[in-house]
């Protein structure tokens, strides 16, 4: 056995003393026997820090269990900051047809009961009641007889409705429905509950035409009156009604003060839209849109009165669109198989646009921006039917943007398909408008197609192309006719819609859809001096998308500046038209073109431009935009909340303190 290493300890006991001898850690009885001086002192540092948090918490607790008891007998509710919310800020006077805030004291504050007294009101009330109040488009003719706060307690879910008149029942009552979903939404601002809930509210409508037909001669006009709970309606349209309906949710709004819905308590309306046709347009064909995307956009236009969706649904990139006698245009047309609307979704949407006041204008257009959904000819033994197809832009120059397309107006079977899709497309939409587009017909793309230059004359003069265009289109449009002879075709100012080409297109049955810029000349006095109807979409005053990137180029695209909400709103929709031309100056449109924005983007790149756009042309205001800030402030949270999205006009700041913020006038 070997012998034990110096040092080793072979007992139990003697390696206890050895550790105990050679350690630091004293005995005694101040101490632990395993705690040195140095960690006791820090233990003892660390008990204290922690009866100290303790004892705050408790404290703590203690005071918020008593503030929250004595909150909640007046009223409030702390949980998930809801108390911050229900205290009213500001309480508010209407002085000058304005609204005028005054702070809240400390009692008032911590109390989160404001004292009211005459003339003290919310700001959604004194909004609603002050002035010309918060509605948008501003009605023709708005008496607002109670005086700034009168307002009366009701419960936006009790709503009755009691109608008379020959007006489909169905349609009725699916605009009824869409008014509750809009005064449903005002529930969120009640943040967690209703103090007063108010009294029911009693509609009695009278409609006097049977006629659920949306045309460019449909009367939308109407009559509203409020009297505290009692609504009257009198339209001659169902239409108008809707509008009427309109007009009411705007007349009812939160009141953060008395913790109730509040309803205008006497009020009358009459109103009627200047314009016929007030738009707005979606190209779904460079950048796809969901159909959620699409209503959204729809129910958002119903607000504001606007009444025309131009669908731009076909372009040279895609055919999205199901054409049940040719799938072929589908199979490839679309980007995928999930990106097409089938010819269910656009009955849905049309019937859906239908409630909400909207008639949907199908676009497909042609010749030109046709490509995708039509480069299959020559595999089927049907010929070319798209010439130039996914072309360079900078080779030849053939046309503005990738892919190139534009219809070969030479191979007979191009005029067959395009009639048997009219037919189709005319039994989806129920519009008394349908547009074939007509635009951007690049004849470098037809010189270099022997087909036909070998049928111009004089292959190097244009006008030798643009007869043949003009044949192209008098031969569609006729065919149209054939079935759906009640029908108006729109098509996009070009070279083919002046003086030399006119024979080809019947006045009283085009809409020419003027988009040449308000700088490059007076085209719209051109038209009706001529004897033509026209719809506005200048591009330098109504193309949503100008001002954002270009496809191809660094700045800020080929029609920038950005076009802002003041600019739309004064731009009139008749520039130099004669009292006796009136008629034929049908309205207009505002217009989204897509290269470079898609559903993610599509609300705020319409609102709240449309907004001051409907205000354009229904009521089309003699003021400048700046009379009409404040209540565009108020339409942009109308819109998100809603449901929608908007860009901002102004800083919340403003809305609350509006006789604070003045506009700055920077120099030209």
């Amino acid at each position: 056995m070997t012998e034990p290493a110096v040092g080793f300890v072979d007992t139990k006991t003697e390696r206890a003393a050895a550790v105990r001898k050679e350690s630091v850690w004293v005995d005694d009885h101040h101490n632990s026997p395993i705690l040195s001086p140095g960690r006791n002192k820090s233990i003892q540092k660390r008990r204290v820090c922690m009866f100290a948090t303790v004892a705050i918490i408790i404290i703590a607790g203690a005071t918020t269990a008593i503030l929250m008891f004595r909150l909640k007998s007046k009223g409030m509710n702390l949980m998930a900051n809801e108390a911050i919310l229900k205290v009213p800020v500001f309480k508010y006077a209407c002085a000058k047809d304005q609204c005028v805030y005054q702070n809240l004291t400390k009692d008032e504050v911590l109390s989160g009961v404001p004292t009211t007294g005459p003339g003290i009101m919310s700001l959604r009330v004194c909004e609603m009641t002050c002035g010309n109040g918060s509605m948008l488009p501003l009605p023709q003719s708005l008496t607002i007889a109670s005086p700034p706060g009168d307002t009366v307690a009701v419960n936006v879910a009790s709503f009755s409705h009691h109608v008379t008149g020959a007006a489909d029942s169905t349609l009725v009552q699916d605009m009824q429905a869409a008014f509750d979903e809009h005064m449903a939404t005002k529930m969120k601002l009640a943040m967690g509950g209703v103090a007063d809930q108010g009294d029911s509210v009693k509609v009695v409508a009278t409609i006097a035409s049977s006629s659920v037909a949306l045309t460019l001669d449909t009367d939308e006009s109407y009559e509203l009156s409020i009297a505290s709970t009692s609504v009257t309606i009198s339209a001659k349209t169902v239409f108008g009604y809707r509008h009427a309906l309109a007009s009411l949710v705007q007349l009812v709004d939160w009141c953060d003060i008395t913790r109730s819905h509040r309803m205008v308590r006497t009020v009358k309306v009459v109103d009627k839209p200047a314009y016929k046709f007030r738009g707005v347009m979606l190209d779904t064909a460079r950048n796809f849109h969901s159909m959620a995307a699409i209503k959204r956009l729809v129910r958002t236009m119903g607000m504001h009165k606007l009444n025309r969706f131009h669908w731009h649904i076909t372009d040279s990139s895609s055919f999205p669109i199901e054409i049940k006698f040719e799938p072929k245009f589908n199979l490839y047309g679309n980007y995928q198989s999930d990106m097409a609307y089938s010819q269910a979704n656009v009955k849905e949407i049309v019937a859906f646009a239908r409630v909400h006041g909207v008639q949907v204008i199908p676009e497909v257009d042609a010749p030109a921006h046709a490509g995708a959904g039509w480069q299959w000819g020559p595999d089927y033994d049907v010929g070319e039917l798209t010439l130039c197809w996914a072309n360079n832009p900078l080779d030849n120059h053939e046309c503005f943007e990738a892919p190139c397309g534009q219809l070969n107006p030479m191979n007979e079977n191009v005029y067959d398909l395009l009639d048997k899709m009219w037919i189709e497309l005319a039994g989806l939409f129920d519009s008394d408008v349908l547009h074939m587009g007509g635009d951007e017909v690049f004849t470098k793309c037809w010189k270099r197609s022997p087909v036909v230059a070998d049928a111009v004359p004089n292959r190097t003069d244009d006008a030798g192309y643009f007869d043949i265009w003009a044949k192209f289109q008098d031969r569609v449009q006729n065919n149209l006719w054939k079935h759906s002879p009640s029908r108006k075709v729109m098509l996009w100012s070009s070279d083919l819609t002046s003086n030399t080409y006119f024979k080809y297109l019947p006045k009283d049955k085009i809409i020419v859809h003027s988009w040449a810029g308000v700088q490059y000349g007076n085209e719209p006095r051109d038209l009706v001096d001529h004897g033509y109807s026209y719809v506005a979409s200048f591009q330098d005053r109504h193309y949503l998308d100008c001002g954002h990137n270009g496809i191809d180029r660094k700045d800020n695209g080929w029609c920038a500046p950005y076009k802002t909400w003041q600019v739309i709103y004064e731009q009139v929709l008749n520039p130099n038209i004669t009292d006796a031309q009136m008629p034929l100056a049908l309205g207009g449109e505002l217009g989204l073109w897509t290269e470079v924005s898609g559903e993610a983007s599509m609300d705020v790149r319409v609102w709240p431009r449309a907004a001051a756009f409907a205000e354009r042309a229904w009521t089309n205001p003699t003021t400048r935009w700046d009379k009409a800030v404040a209540r565009m402030t108020i339409a942009t949270y109308r819109v998100i909340e809603s449901g929608s999205a908007s860009d901002l006009i102004q800083p919340h700041w403003c809305r609350q303190r509006p006789g604070e913020c003045p506009l700055i006038v920077w120099p030209q």
